[in-house]
């Protein structure tokens, strides 16, 4: 099992990695790496784990690069891309190229890597999960082509999957187990634990989504344009959380009626227009609490509840754990 690289960014120019996942070996395995060359900066925080492999990046880059790619193994990842974009373009016209834009995410699996990857913006935060297929054979056995029965016939025929044609947004859900992962303060065995949970709960919201869409009936799919109007959706609740919403507010804005606002919406999401700006706002209040220290009844006040309790209430139904944890 090997991992070539070729690019300019590279001290070496050609880089092999041997062995980049591991499988049938119990402990974890996590790297630091403070990267500086070529104008490209930043934290690569690298873990393995058994059967899988998790790469973390923070980097802030000057210059557009491309990276010359070559797997002699098939894999399945799950590429994150919180900041920045990446497209991998295949050496082969007729094989299926990649690209997934800021806040954006997809899972694929392809049984030939042969190519090249480009960046292209000036800052990179990503998370990249890569699974062997015995991984997720050993995870869902033996009901892997019942689970996700096109990625299961996929991995068996070696032939290409890609879950969505198009990369979907990033949810506040997501955003959750992302930040669970990258935030992880645990170390040894503790950490191992609860790296391991978190690979079965992010794959399990992941098919969970996908054979949801599958049984959708054909007559619900959305023309571009109305697609566009939904991630405007998205961005208003993202970005003005703290607005008092209404769907009628935010039709206007968007010019889509409140009847298609609501349908299209969990198509997309997964969720109702205002369970999502709830777990915006949660995830948000989480980091005030976690990062600034802020009593629970300031943050309250500040995200719009005249009653702590029932911002108390909100965070538990959302997150799971009341709000006063994280200040232990």
């Amino acid at each position: 099992m090997k991992t070539m690289m070729k690019s300019d960014i590279f001290k070496k120019e050609t880089v092999v990695v041997n062995d980049p996942i591991r499988f049938n070996k119990e402990d974890l395995i996590e790297k630091k790496i403070n990267f500086d060359n070529k104008g490209i900066k930043g934290i690569i925080t690298d873990i393995m784990l058994n059967g899988v492999h998790v790469v973390a990046r923070d980097l802030t880059i000057e210059n557009p690069y491309s990276i010359e790619v070559e797997h002699d193994f098939s894999f399945v990842k799950l590429h994150i891309e919180m900041e920045g974009d990446n497209e991998y373009c295949p050496e082969n016209v007729e094989e299926r190229g990649i690209y997934i834009p800021q806040g954006h995410y997809n899972l694929f699996y392809l049984p030939k890597i042969k190519g090249v990857l480009n960046y292209r913006t000036k800052r990179r935060r990503t998370l990249e999960i890569t699974f062997t297929g015995e991984y997720l054979e050993k995870l869902f056995y033996p009901n892997l082509k019942t689970t996700i029965p096109l990625l299961a016939e996929a991995i068996a025929n070696h032939t290409t999957y890609v879950m969505w044609e198009k990369s979907k947004s990033i949810t506040p859900k997501l955003t959750i187990l992302i930040e669970d992962i990258l935030q992880c303060s645990y170390s040894g065995a503790i950490k191992k634990a609860f790296l391991e949970s978190k690979m079965v709960e992010i794959l399990s919201y992941l098919f969970t989504i996908i054979n949801e869409e599958e049984n959708l009936p054909a007559n619900v799919e959305l023309s571009a344009c109305d697609y566009v109007k939904i991630l405007k959706v998205e961005s208003i609740l993202k970005t003005r959380f703290k607005e008092k919403h209404t769907l009628a507010s935010i039709a206007a804005e968007v010019g889509l009626n409140n009847f298609k606002i609501k349908k299209y919406f969990k198509i997309v999401f997964h969720t109702t227009v205002f369970n999502y700006l709830t777990e915006v706002r949660m995830e948000y209040a989480k980091q005030l609490i976690l990062e600034k220290d802020m009593p629970i009844c300031v943050v309250s006040e500040e995200l719009g509840y005249k009653n702590p309790h029932h911002f108390t209430v909100a965070f538990k139904k959302t997150l799971g754990y009341l709000p006063s944890k994280l200040k232990n």
